[in-house]
């Protein structure tokens, strides 16, 4: 997906085992990131993320999305 409208709303598509869905926080940016999650982004080797909205800023800039 390469537009930010695009990517699924959270937690869409993640396993409810995962960090990611269990504790509801950004994992593009870690333990130290206070910012509720968003989007659901994937990455190119297909791992998914949960990404706050300076993440989904700072991705969709560097896609050119």
């Amino acid at each position: 997906m390469t537009s930010a409208d695009e990517w699924p709303d959270f937690p869409e598509g993640l396993d409810p085992r995962s960090v990611s869905f269990r504790e509801a926080r950004c994992t593009w940016h870690g333990k130290t990131c206070t910012e509720p999650p968003l989007k659901v982004v994937r990455t190119r080797d297909g791992a998914r993320w949960a990404a706050c909205a300076r993440a989904v800023r700072t991705i969709a800039a560097a896609r050119g999305a």
